[in-house]
């Protein structure tokens, strides 16, 4: 593939991830953060079952010890994150919210460390350290709660929550992931997922405390559930396969930087001197934990 292509491709797969900070944001207005999440997952699950049935995805045998396993690590993956990084959301900003992509970073960074006895080098760990520093600005200097955040350090507490179970997922699956196609493995987690996101969905329901929701609601649900979950995620494992995750890597600059400027420009978010010594400290961070890794 031409390297600029997918860097294009890759660009808007982190576009649209960068985005659904804010979608999410204004969504939570209408729906309760573990509902929203709910209805984004059964949503995505049908698609890529749709996707499995149409022949678009790979018909791949997998043994019911691995389906077990693949559901089991969806629970950490699919739920757990799902559930504590809309309940963050609740609490703090989108912009907050999309600069803690550098957690994940963090987290696998770490666990690889520990789990797979990954050399860490000198450079991913001083990216690491200003990483750290960097959250802890933003969160601690960053703007004031208010009735649109009223928790910031709790909400970016449950989000870092979320991209650990993320990060979880990413080392203990690895194997997986080599082994069957990532259409595969997405099908699976999210299916086993499905466990906690129906019985909350149904309670919802059965209870009358489903809200009443206009069609903006249900177009931020659609938009967190297809492209989100589904597309993005299919072009960034359609083209890593073929340009490498050095590419990836450098895409992931783009994410935060959508995020953030949507919550400040588009929902008008307040700003502080902390907010933006944070993010040039988690920039400056991606750069050395995911440019130019020693190996």
């Amino acid at each position: 593939m031409n390297p600029l292509i997918a860097f294009l491709l890759l660009a808007i797969a982190n576009i649209i991830w960068g985005s659904s900070h804010a979608v999410g944001k204004l969504a939570i207005a209408q729906f309760d953060p573990l509902l929203l999440a709910g209805l984004r997952v059964v949503i995505a699950s049908g698609c890529f079952w749709g996707l499995r049935f149409t022949g678009f995805a790979p018909a791949e045998m997998v043994s019911s010890g691995q389906r077990w396993r693949l559901a089991g690590l969806g629970l950490i993956a699919v739920a757990g994150a799902q559930m504590l990084d809309y309940s963050g959301l609740s609490l703090t900003t989108a912009t907050d919210s999309s600069l803690m992509i550098i957690g994940e970073v963090i987290f696998t960074a770490l666990l690889a460390v520990f789990i797979a006895r990954e050399h860490l080098g000198w450079r991913r760990g001083l990216g690491l350290v200003i990483g750290i520093v960097g959250v802890v600005v933003l969160t601690l200097g960053g703007a004031p709660n208010s009735e649109y955040a009223p928790n910031r350090l709790l909400g970016n507490s449950l989000v870092l929550g979320a991209l650990l179970c993320e990060s979880i997922f990413t080392v203990l699956g690895a194997s997986l992931a080599q082994r069957y196609h990532p259409l595969t493995v997405m099908r699976w987690t999210y299916t086993g997922s499905l466990i906690v996101w129906v019985p909350i969905i149904v309670y919802t329901v059965v209870s009358g405390q489903f809200p009443a929701t206009t069609w903006q609601g249900w177009l931020a649900v659609v938009y967190m559930a297809i492209f989100t979950s589904v597309i993005s995620y299919l072009i960034w494992f359609t083209v890593l396969r073929s340009a490498g995750s050095s590419l990836g890597a450098m895409s992931l600059f783009i994410q935060p930087v959508v995020g953030s400027l949507i919550g400040l420009l588009v929902l008008h978010e307040p700003s502080s001197p902390g907010l933006y010594i944070g993010a040039t400290l988690i920039f400056g961070a991606l750069a050395l934990a995911t440019i130019g890794q020693e190996h």
